[in-house]
């Protein structure tokens, strides 16, 4: 109660002037302090006990006297959506904020405890619940943060590190699995350098790096959000994987260590559901770590800073719409013997290879509802538009919205306010492949791609009204 009331007392304490331009950054550590935990990211259940480094929940807030918008990105694999809702929830209490004004996204690290059950790996529901409340402090933080502010955006390119993972293969050749709905495979992921049976990449990757900076109306970096579509670059044992470095060396590339409050680095996933940091073309593995990919991407997010013309006040909007879409689900007779196939090979409950993990995800899937509900959203500052998904989209996806967009500069935000798994472009289901395969986590029906492109649409339109 003595929070509570501590926070809504600096809420209108904090309130800035009818008009005026303002900007708030927070990170808050969200590091677990129980030991070992599943991280997510694996078919199999992964237990990691030592921590390479920090996990946060890091927050950017814009409001131009009117209206309020807050960025956000948490270092984790995947988030479900009621987890969100409840951290919104708690912070439109403690903030006013309206809930459908909140973009918030994992990062899509692979190192950090699993907060929603995918594949092999079971959440962990003590780190959920203290994640949410991480969460709804972070935009509470934020808020109390803000101050006059000048925002700008650009975009700079970081092709180095983002490449297409999934390859059209020989025929009878791409790596097949039973209990996938796949009728056949012609695309593999990640196939390999040296692998003399790959013809092409099935798609493009979208090597943009798009980045929205604030600064104090002192010349002083309040924060920096950026965002990147290459699946991540991990770390041994628990981490933040790129995404923490890269907060880290932004920092320091623009002397902004050692402010009050401090300032934010922080980067969202963009369309990487068919993207990673291999060069498969090359018959020599490109190599890279989460400190050459951060650097890398740090190098463009300072060339974008440097095209950049601050603003001193921009109108901001919101829009989001609840979706509903069919879920493929498997039929009677495939989850009949999927579940003959559990009782022979599976007897621990354990997913030990790729026919386990599906065959348990095809008697899991058969229990759904029918449907699946999830939220697209817009938000606008200027002539900048975050369009965000809770998906792995394409890298296609990706570099559509952005050409539809009717704004300048297009932030394409994956992982954001829930889950709801691969995305694949109705085009694509015909190769097969992992990202096709049917599963909780690549679930939507065959025309979801273009349906969600729609609305994203139609939302960035409603914002310039």
């Amino acid at each position: 109660m003595i929070k509570l009331l501590l926070a809504l007392v600096l809420l209108y304490t904090t309130r800035p002037a009818a008009g005026e331009f303002t900007a708030g950054a927070s990170a808050i550590d969200c590091t677990p302090t129980n030991l070992p935990v599943r991280v997510a990211g694996s078919i199999r259940e992964t237990w990691k006990n030592k921590i390479t480094d920090k996990l946060h929940v890091r927050c950017l807030l814009l409001n131009d006297g009117d209206n309020t918008i807050v960025m956000g990105t948490v270092d984790t694999c995947l988030m479900g959506r009621p987890m969100l809702d409840e951290a919104k929830e708690k912070a439109r209490q403690l903030t006013g904020i309206p809930v459908a004004n909140m973009l918030i996204s994992a990062t899509h690290a692979h190192s950090a405890p699993a907060v929603m059950d995918a594949h092999g790996t079971l959440p962990h529901p003590q780190y959920r619940a203290y994640l949410t409340g991480r969460i709804t402090e972070a935009i509470v933080e934020a808020h109390r943060n803000q101050r006059p502010a000048e925002i700008g955006w650009a975009v700079s390119k970081c092709p180095e590190y983002v490449f297409c993972r999934r390859w059209l293969m020989k025929p009878g050749t791409a790596f097949s699995i039973p209990f996938t709905d796949a009728k056949t495979n012609l695309a593999q992921m990640n196939p390999g350098n040296k692998n003399a049976n790959k013809i092409r990449p099935t798609g493009p990757a979208d090597p943009d790096v798009t980045v929205l900076m604030v600064r104090g109306i002192d010349g002083r970096p309040i924060s920096l959000l950026a965002n990147y579509s290459t699946h991540y670059a991990g770390a041994p044992d628990v981490s933040a994987d790129y995404f923490g470095v890269f907060a880290q060396e932004i920092a320091k590339r623009l002397n902004a260590t050692g402010q009050s409050p401090p300032f934010v680095g922080l980067i969202s996933n963009g369309a990487s559901g068919d993207a990673n940091c291999n060069n498969v073309k090359s018959e020599v593995r490109n190599k890279y770590d989460r400190f050459i990919v951060a650097n890398a991407v740090v190098d463009a997010a300072m060339d974008a800073v440097g095209k950049m013309k601050f603003e001193k006040s921009v109108p901001i909007r919101a829009a989001e719409k609840e979706l509903s879409m069919l879920v493929r689900k498997p039929t009677d007779a495939e989850v009949r013997d999927a579940q003959a196939f559990l009782d022979e090979h599976q007897k621990d409950g354990k997913v030990k290879n790729w026919p386990d993990d599906y065959a348990r995800e095809t008697v899991l899937l058969s229990k759904w509802p029918d449907r699946h509900a999830f939220k697209v959203q817009v938000l606008r500052a200027g002539d900048f538009a975050f369009a965000a998904t809770p998906c792995e989209m394409y890298g296609s996806t990706g570099l559509k919205i952005k050409q539809d967009s009717p704004f300048k500069t297009t932030m394409v935000v994956g992982l954001a306010n829930g889950y709801s798994g691969y995305l694949p472009p109705p085009d694509q289901f015909q190769y097969g492949g992992y990202t096709t395969w049917r599963a909780r986590t690549s679930m939507l029906e065959h025309q979801a791609e273009p349906k969600i492109r729609s609305e994203l649409s139609r939302l960035m339109k409603q914002t310039l009204e």
